[in-house]
């Protein structure tokens, strides 16, 4: 069986979820109906959990603001944890979309005020919500909403792990950036915009892709009517310095919007298209509405105590608020007084309409109410309040300074009990004595005290005050006690002698003196003799003040506290101090944004007012330092030199200093710096400009501002360069030459290098070679030509791709001269067959260069064996 809060009956469940559940219940006492929100069994031995929960209702006896709904009391034991709360009788925003689609934009503009009056309220309290959503709306019948839900609410600036309901988180939740009143500004225009367009602004059910559209996509405002963008855009910017810093601020442009849009009046016609749509679903409503009852004669009495110990578990935490809901559902408060002489001295009680059943303490009501003289209305009677605090404890009335009170200890509280009941308008020789028993008064006011009135006129009634330990409260009444007139008998029946006979005032009291009354001197009134503001800082947001009160009494005094910020008033802040006639105390504002540059005073003033009025103190903030907000850097290296181009943004517009450090393999080699000043984006390039391009190098640049870095690194890469090419040994020995050619490049890529041999002007072969790895190279290559003519000229010529500094390179000369007998060869004849030394074959031979000066050759090449005949 599931825990019941005491003193409370359910009626029926309204919801249900992971955390817990909320159910109608009626009040035992009162017979008020409340909901009640219970924290899960599963959650309960959780300390988070259940801390959480109780911080939720410590969070909510703050929050007093008719747009959201009220706490009443919050119930812990052993056995389970509840808040009891103010039941909104209405149906979830939720609801009516769902039903609905849309609700038209002057309906969405009414929800969207009466919720950022609410968060307003929070926000003045430092307090973020974080979790606006439809479901957390409750719109009533009149069309009015509350807000519901403060399960997960912040103070602002908190960074905590980012919660909330996605589809209307903030940007800065989804980044893990702190909670703000833009945060609640910017979920409550999602809610409006889904009033309008009966879609929510981002619509992906993927987690990862929702945050990504919060973040980066924008928002789809021309979805919705277009008087309204602006606003949207306004709500929902993605940066949180750009929406209105508070729900205060973004309401002042909704009441100019609306009023611009669809005239003065157009916050009545929202508000009865809302109460339409939530009459379309009055089944959902928790206490479906019936018809008025007819107007009632009697008065039905309630104790305005909410609850009394009764029924609650040994050991439960309690905490209440210090009204009572008997009051706040009260048409009217009227104090019934049963003696036409005196009020009787019962706990005060609260009149209210009943709802379901007569409240605790009576069995019916009563059937007629004593009529009063005109002439004994003005003072005889005390007028009692509705906003009269209520307690427990009996507390003892003065009696009229025409009369005197004997004051009797009755050792034994009577034994005898019967219901309360209001006595007939007729009057007789003697008036019934009655008792009122407090809820729970301490054991050791078991003695009752019992003043008995005896003034000229009669009957003379008895009032007996018996506070006892009960578990309910009950009224008792007492046998008639007949009491004799002191100073004058009356011999004649009531009947044949009128009242008004004897008015009270011919004749003075004449049996207890007043000095054997309980002293009545009242002690001098309670005033302040100092007020000082001992110490005021303001740290970024936070404005804290620490203040000083003397005063010549322990009365309670009325301390008020304000907030300026260049004047204009952020906040208000009321302590009451009682107790002692010097206080010490300190009071801390986290302001919407740091006061740069601005004057932040602290004002304090009490009721009773101190000789000097108000003190003050006031704080000159300087310029808050422009903070670097992002920072990135990306490097490109130049021919020549290296290129760093800097990308910045900053809190404001001050000056910013940035220094690039440029390094080569780790090796620092360049410094350049600037200062940035004047906007909030940038854009710096920086540059450096090498001797020798650092070609397959590592270079990187390392950028610095306001606090931040950032580095960018490349690997440079040159195109092939040769800067040389030559032949260093050419041959001709037999029909075979030989060529040596020397390349030296200006870095280490790859180089083509061609040879080509010649006899008699005639290409008879070429030779390729790639060369790599390295930026100097010999490399030796041959060539058969096989029958070599006599007397022709020979050539070996060498190029490079890329082309060399120098162009290229031959070498050559002529074959031995023709016998004198023989004609010269006209070109050269191919070897026979069966000829030894005249094979056709090539050799190439790689080996490097034998000469002390010559480099080794560690690189790569190939040879491609092309033969051009």
């Amino acid at each position: 069986m599931e825990w019941e809060a005491p003193g409370y009956t359910e009626v029926k469940q309204l919801g249900a979820g992971a955390s817990g559940r909320v159910v109608l219940a009626v009040h035992d006492d009162t017979g008020i109906k409340v909901a009640i929100k219970y924290l899960s069994p599963r959650w309960l031995r959780d300390p988070v959990a259940l801390a959480r929960f109780r911080s939720e209702a410590r969070l909510l006896t703050t929050l007093r603001d008719p747009n959201v709904a009220t706490l009443w009391e919050y119930i812990q034991d052993q056995y389970g944890a509840a808040i009891v709360m103010e039941l909104v009788n209405g149906v979830s925003l939720r609801a009516l979309m769902r039903e609905n689609g849309t609700t038209g934009p002057e309906a969405a503009l009414v929800v969207l005020k009466g919720s950022l009056l609410g968060l307003a309220k929070a926000h003045s309290l430092g307090l973020v919500h974080r979790d606006y959503k439809p479901e957390n709306v409750i719109v009533r019948e009149d069309g009015s909403s509350k807000l519901v839900d403060f399960g997960i609410a912040v103070r602002q600036g908190t960074i905590s792990q980012p919660e909330g309901t996605p589809p209307y988180m903030a940007p800065e939740l989804w980044s893990g950036q702190p909670s703000s009143p833009a945060t609640d500004v910017y979920a409550a225009t999602a809610v409006f915009f889904e009033c309008l367009t009966g879609h929510r602004p981002y619509r992906s059910t993927e987690p990862t892709v929702l945050g990504y559209q919060h973040v980066h996509i924008p928002v789809p405002a021309h979805d919705a009517p277009e008087p309204v963008r602006a606003l949207i855009l306004q709500g929902m910017a993605k940066d949180p310095a750009h929406r209105p810093a508070s729900a205060e601020a973004f309401l002042a442009k909704l009441e100019a919007t609306a009023k611009a849009a669809y005239g003065e009046d157009w916050e009545e016609r929202g508000r009865r298209r809302l109460a339409a749509l939530v009459v379309l679903l009055g089944l959902l409503l928790p206490v479906p509405q019936t018809p008025p009852p007819p107007a009632q004669v009697t008065t039905s009495l309630a104790r305005t105590v909410f609850r009394g110990s009764h029924g609650v578990r040994a050991g439960a935490v309690k905490m209440a608020m210090g009204t009572t809901l008997a009051a706040l559902v009260a048409a009217t408060v009227v104090i019934v007084a049963v003696n036409r002489d005196r009020p009787t001295p019962f706990n005060p009680v609260a009149a209210a309409p009943s709802e379901s059943r007569p409240p605790a303490g009576l069995s019916s009501p009563p059937s007629t109410v004593p009529s009063r003289p005109a002439a004994e209305t003005p003072a005889a009677v005390p007028q009692v309040g509705p906003q009269q605090l209520i307690t427990d404890s009996p507390t003892l009335e003065q009696p009229p300074a025409s009369e005197s009170l004997a004051p009797t200890l009755v050792a034994t509280p009577p034994t005898s009990t019967s219901p309360f009941t209001l006595p007939s308008t007729s009057r007789s020789a003697s008036a019934p004595t009655s008792t009122s028993t407090a809820g729970t008064p301490p054991s050791s006011r078991t003695p009752t005290r019992t003043f008995t009135r005896t003034p000229t006129r009669t009957p003379t009634r008895t009032f007996t005050r018996t506070p006892t330990r009960t578990p309910t409260t009950s009224r008792v009444t007492t046998p008639p006690v007949t009491t004799p007139p002191v100073t004058t008998p009356v011999t004649t029946p009531p009947v044949t002698t009128p009242p008004v006979t004897t008015p009270p005032v011919t004749t003075p009291p004449v049996t207890t003196p007043p000095v054997t009354t309980p002293p009545v001197t009242t002690p001098p009134a309670t005033t302040v003799s100092r007020l000082t503001v001992d110490r005021f800082t303001v740290e970024r947001t936070v404005a804290g003040g620490t203040y000083t009160v003397a005063a010549t009494g322990t009365a309670p005094i009325v301390l008020n506290a304000t907030w300026l910020v260049s004047g204009e008033t952020v906040h208000n802040e009321r302590v009451r101090l009682s107790g002692a006639s010097s206080y010490t105390r300190s009071l801390r504002h986290v302001l919407p944004e740091p006061p740069c540059g601005r004057r932040v005073t602290f004002t304090v003033s009490t009721v009773p007012a101190a000789p000097g009025g108000a003190s003050s103190s006031t704080v000159s903030v300087p310029e808050c330092p422009t903070q670097v907000t992002g920072l990135r850097v990306r490097l490109n290296p130049a021919s020549g030199g290296a290129r760093a181009q800097v990308t910045m943004t900053t809190s404001g517009t001050s000056a910013v200093p940035v220094t690039a450090a440029f390094s080569v393999n780790g090796d620092q080699v360049a410094t350049r710096e600037a200062s940035l000043s004047g906007r909030t984006s940038y854009i710096q390039t920086f540059t450096h400009a090498f001797r020798s391009r650092p070609c397959g190098a590592t270079v990187a640049v390392r950028v610095v501002a306001g606090g931040r870095t950032a580095t960018g690194s490349t690997e440079v890469t040159c195109p092939a360069e040769v800067k040389r090419v030559s032949i260093s040994r050419a041959v001709l020995r037999g029909n075979t030459a030989t060529a040596s050619v020397a390349v030296t490049t200006g870095n280490t890529q790859p180089v083509r290098v061609n040879v080509v041999f010649s006899v008699g002007g005639r290409t008879v072969g070429v030779r390729a070679v790639t060369l790599s790895g390295a930026t100097s190279y010999v490399r030796t290559v041959s060539r058969s030509f096989g029958k070599v003519p006599c007397g022709a000229s020979w050539q070996v010529r060498a190029g490079t791709r890329p082309a060399a500094g120098n162009g290229g390179a031959s070498a050559g000369g002529k074959t031995p001269a023709c016998p004198p007998s023989a004609e010269p060869s006209k070109s050269p004849q191919s070897p026979s067959p069966d000829s030894d030394s005249d094979s056709g074959s090539d050799s190439d031979s790689d080996s490097a260069d034998s000469d002390p000066g010559s480099d080794s050759d560690s690189g790569s090449d190939s040879d491609s064996g092309e033969i051009i005949n």
